[in-house]
C-alpha cells in the first residue's frame, strides 16, 4: 500500500487546546511530528486557543512556527470552532480528549458518515486524555467525565474515528478496556530530540548549566510541570531523609500556583531551602546535560500515559526512580532500568537514593545505565514521525 510521502499537499487540520509557546508533552509531540509531515509535503494547519495554562487570551491569533500555520481562538465553555471547511481538508487530528470542541467534531463526523461521507478522516491522539488519572479531577467533574468517556465518548470514537494513536501500550490497553474497538488502536510512542544523541553534550552545554550541575553535586532531578499530578512533593519529602550534601533540581513551568505554594511551604518547614532549587524551563542541550550529570531522575507522578522526561533521561544513561502502576513501568522495569515504587512513599524514595549514593559505581548501577542507553537507540522524533506518516497516509488513501 502507498504511504503518505507519495501524496503531496494532503491537508491535516490539528486541533488542540494549547500549543507553542506552551511546551509540555502534547505540544512537543505535535511540533516534532507535524514539522516532519510538513516537510514531507503535507499541508499542516494547527488550531489552538489563545490561552496558556496560566493566562487567558494572551497569544496572537495567527502565527507560523517551523512552517506550521497556527490559527488561535478565544477559549469558551464550548472550546472553540476551528475555521475549517470540511470539504477542503483531508483529515482532522484531534489531540488530547477535551469534551469540547472534540465532541462537536466527532458528532458531525458521525452525522456525515450516516450519508456515506468518509472524508475527512478523523485521527484521535488522546495522550492519555481518554484514560486520565481520575484522582486529579474534582469529584463532580470526575463523575461526569468518567460517564461520558465510557459511554458517549467511546461510542463516538468507535463510529467516527478512523485511527486512534496512543503513546504507550499501557494507554492502548486502557483505551480498549474503556470500550474502544481494538482495531482502531495503534501504539506509536513519543520520540527523542536529536540533542539526545549528540556526542558533544558536555562541550555544548551553557556555562551557567555546567556551573549549576557542578555546584549541586550530587543531585537528583525531576523535569515536568509543577502540578499535583507530577507529585514533586514526594521527592521533596525524601530530601529530608537524605544526607545534607544531596540537592534536588526541579525543572519545568509552574502550571498550578497553589501546588507550588504547597511545595514552598514544605521546603520551608523541612529546612530544605538551600537544597531544593526550581530552575524553570530547561531545554535542548542544557536539559540533556543536567540529566547526564544527575545521580537519578526521580519521577513519582501519580499518573502518566508515557513520560518524555523519563524517556529523555534514559537516553543519557540516567538511573530513574519512578512510580508504580502507570505507563512509567512500560519504560522502567524495576531493577533493570531503574526502580519502581509507590507514588507517595517518600521513605522508599530516600532508600533508593541512599542505595545509589553507596553503589553508583557498582556493576549493578552501571548495567542499569547501559540498559537505558541501549533502550533509547532508534527513538528519534524523525523515526517516530515516519510511523505516523504511514498511519495517516494509508488511512487517507482509503477514501
Amino acid at each position: 500500500m502507498q504511504t503518505a510521502n507519495t501524496q503531496n499537499s494532503k491537508r491535516l487540520d490539528v486541533v488542540v487546546k494549547y500549543f507553542y509557546p506552551v511546551v509540555a508533552g502534547i505540544e512537543t509531540n505535535i511540533m516534532n511530528v507535524y514539522s516532519y509531515l510538513q516537510e514531507q509535503g503535507f499541508d499542516v494547519r494547527i488550531h489552538a486557543s489563545t490561552d496558556t495554562p496560566e493566562k487567558q487570551n494572551i497569544l496572537s491569533r495567527t502565527e507560523t512556527i517551523n512552517g506550521l500555520k497556527i490559527s488561535r481562538y478565544p477559549w469558551r465553555w464550548y472550546g472553540f470552532f476551528p475555521n475549517v471547511k470540511w470539504r477542503e481538508t483531508d483529515a482532522f487530528c484531534l489531540h488530547n480528549f477535551n469534551v469540547f470542541p472534540h465532541f462537536f467534531i466527532l458528532a458531525y463526523a458521525l452525522f456525515r458518515r450516516l450519508f456515506g461521507r468518509t472524508k475527512p478522516k478523523i485521527f484521535l491522539i488522546p495522550h492519555g486524555g481518554f484514560t486520565p488519572g481520575w484522582e486529579t479531577f474534582p469529584p463532580l467533574i470526575r463523575l461526569v467525565k468518567k460517564i461520558y468517556h465510557k459511554t458517549l465518548g467511546a461510542f463516538l470514537i468507535n463510529h467516527s474515528v478512523d485511527a486512534l494513536r496512543s503513546v504507550s501500550e499501557w494507554e492502548s490497553q486502557e483505551t480498549i478496556r474503556y470500550g474502544v474497538r481494538q482495531d482502531l488502536v495503534t501504539t506509536i510512542p513519543n520520540g527523542l530530540e536529536d540533542y539526545a544523541y549528540s556526542p558533544d553534550i558536555e562541550d555544548r552545554a551553557g556555562s551557567d548549566i555546567r556551573r549549576l550541575a557542578a555546584d549541586a553535586q550530587p543531585y537528583i532531578i525531576q523535569i515536568g510541570r509543577i502540578h499535583p499530578i507530577k507529585n514533586q512533593l514526594a521527592a521533596i519529602k525524601a530530601m529530608a531523609l537524605l544526607p545534607n550534601n544531596v540537592r534536588f533540581i526541579v525543572a519545568g513551568p509552574v502550571t498550578d500556583p497553589e501546588y507550588k505554594k504547597l511545595l514552598d511551604e514544605t521546603i520551608e518547614h523541612l529546612g530544605l531551602n538551600d537544597r531544593v532549587r526550581f530552575i524553570g524551563i530547561v531545554s535542548g542541550i542544557d536539559k540533556y546535560y543536567l540529566l547526564q550529570k544527575s545521580l537519578a531522575n526521580v519521577h513519582m507522578a501519580i499518573w502518566e500515559s508515557y513520560c518524555n522526561a523519563v524517556h529523555e533521561s534514559m537516553s543519557q544513561g540516567c538511573v530513574c526512580v519512578v512510580s508504580k502502576d502507570t505507563a512509567l513501568e512500560e519504560l522502567i522495569k524495576d531493577g533493570v532500568n531503574g526502580f519502581c515504587i509507590e507514588s507517595y512513599d517518600d521513605k522508599a524514595v530516600a532508600e533508593k537514593i541512599r542505595f545509589l549514593l553507596d553503589n553508583q559505581y557498582s556493576e549493578t548501577i552501571q548495567k542499569i545505565r547501559q540498559n537505558n542507553l541501549s533502550f533509547a537507540q532508534g527513538h528519534s522524533w524523525t523515526e517516530i514521525a515516519k510511523k505516523v506518516e504511514i498511519l495517516y497516509g494509508n488511512q487517507i488513501l482509503l477514501v
